[in-house]
C-alpha cells in the first residue's frame, strides 16, 4: 500500500538520495546534471521541499518516488497545473508506485480546480513517454532545443491530460 503526500524539510535526506540516483541513472528525466545534484546541500534540499512543490509516494516510511507539482496562480491560467520531474526508484518499477503517485497528483489537482495537467519530456525518454501516455496524457506539441545536452538532441515533447 502506498501513501501520497507533500514532502517537507523532514524528508530532505531521502529525497536528496533519490534525486541523485535519478539524475545519475535516468539523466533524460531531469534538467540538472549529476555535478549540479552532487552540489545540493541538505540545507538547499530542505528549502526546496519547504517551498511546497514536491510530492512523494511512500511504501510505509520509505520514499519510493517523487513528483514536482504546481498549479499556475494567475487567474487566467489557474485551470492549469504542471508536473515534473516525475521519478520512481527502479526497485519500485512495476509495483504500482508510479501509478499511485500520478493518481495522487491528479486527485490533488482536481480538488484544487485544475482542469489540465501539463508536462514536458525528452523525446528520447521512451519509457517515460509510454508511462505518460498510459496515464492519459496526449502529446500536443514539441519543444525543439529544449535542453542543451552534449550527448544527444535535447528536444522535448509537450503533453497534457484533461481532468
Amino acid at each position: 500500500m502506498f501513501t501520497y503526500r507533500s514532502l517537507t524539510a523532514a524528508d530532505a535526506q531521502g529525497w536528496r538520495e533519490i534525486f541523485i540516483t535519478g539524475v545519475k541513472n535516468f539523466p533524460t528525466g531531469f534538467l540538472m546534471t549529476p555535478a549540479e545534484v552532487d552540489d545540493l546541500t541538505m540545507e538547499r534540499c530542505q528549502t526546496i521541499l519547504d517551498a511546497g512543490g514536491t510530492r512523494g509516494i511512500f511504501e510505509g516510511e520509505l520514499l519510493a518516488g517523487f513528483c514536482g507539482y504546481r498549479q499556475f496562480q494567475p487567474i487566467r491560467i489557474r485551470h492549469r497545473g504542471e508536473i515534473g520531474p516525475f521519478f520512481v526508484m527502479e526497485n519500485f518499477h512495476g509495483s504500482g508506485a508510479a501509478q499511485a503517485l500520478m493518481a495522487g497528483v491528479v486527485e490533488e489537482a482536481k480538488g484544487a480546480g485544475v482542469e489540465q495537467l501539463e508536462l514536458s519530456v525528452a523525446q528520447r525518454n521512451h519509457r517515460a513517454i509510454a508511462f505518460y501516455e498510459r496515464q492519459g496524457f496526449v502529446r500536443y506539441g514539441a519543444h525543439p532545443d529544449a535542453v542543451r545536452d552534449e550527448e544527444a538532441d535535447g528536444s522535448g515533447f509537450l503533453y497534457r491530460r484533461l481532468l
